[in-house]
């Protein structure tokens, strides 16, 4: 028996709904992607913790070292690079006629400065602390008030009350040298003043150096030699060097 119209119209969408539905069943299930993880941060690198200071960079009260330390004459000064004395300050005369080996004569070292000047010597020791410290008598000031006069270290004249001149050398770990150092002294620098003389020392080196001065009495190099070597150091005490 063929079917009516009516029944075929009536099966037609039952059929096609269930064979889609079995079509569906079949196919693989779709993979859903989730989005991409971001990566980890790295953790923060931790603060640098300054390291402890030692007892030479600590002042007497367990703060930190003054940069410029005051010391009197004839003592000893100590540091974490060197030790330093001052040994007294001398009046070291008119020039010679000729100056050290391969050095000009002494018209070639005339004065840089008007009116009348003399000369003064600084004699001092410096002893090594660390590898290599080089000492030069470029490293003296001589003070008062706003004037500061530079020790000669080039074209250095002979002067018979200030021998021997120090040498510019590098030192090794214990090793010390001692000269004098000179300074071209006007007679302005002479005069009495409010102003203190104050001798400056502080070494050329990588990082900077502890500076010391030791104050001048007035009368400067008139004044009768006094000194006597205490061996005295801030703080410890230090064997007076050989003599020399």
């Amino acid at each position: 028996m063929q079917m009516t119209t009516r029944l075929r119209h009536f099966l037609f969408p039952v059929v096609m709904a269930t064979t889609l539905a079995s079509c569906d069943r079949d196919v693989a299930p779709t993979t859903t992607i989730s989005p991409a993880t971001p990566p980890a941060r790295p953790a923060p690198a931790p603060i640098p913790v300054a390291a402890a200071p030692t007892a030479e960079d600590q002042g007497p009260d367990g703060g930190t070292a003054p940069e410029t330390i005051v010391v009197a004459t004839g003592d000893w000064t100590e540091s974490k690079q060197y030790k330093f004395r001052l040994e007294r300050i001398a009046s070291c005369g008119a020039p010679a006629a000729t100056l050290g080996p391969a050095q000009p004569t002494a018209a070639r070292a005339s004065t840089t400065f008007k009116g009348e000047t003399s000369w003064v010597g600084a004699l001092f020791t410096v002893q090594a602390k660390e590898k290599s410290v080089f000492v030069s008598a470029r490293d003296l000031e001589l003070r008062r008030g706003g004037v500061i006069l530079n020790a000669r270290h080039i074209n250095q004249p002979l002067l018979p009350g200030c021998k021997p001149l120090l040498p510019a050398k590098q030192l090794r770990v214990g090793e010390d040298v001692s000269g004098f150092a000179l300074f071209e002294v006007p007679k302005s620098f002479r005069t009495t003043t409010d102003d203190p003389i104050v001798l400056s020392y502080k070494p050329t080196r990588w990082g900077g150096a502890r500076r010391v001065e030791v104050p001048i009495r007035e009368c400067l190099d008139a004044c009768a030699d006094s000194v006597k070597r205490s061996g005295k150091t801030a703080g410890r005490s230090f064997p007076t060097s050989r003599p020399r």
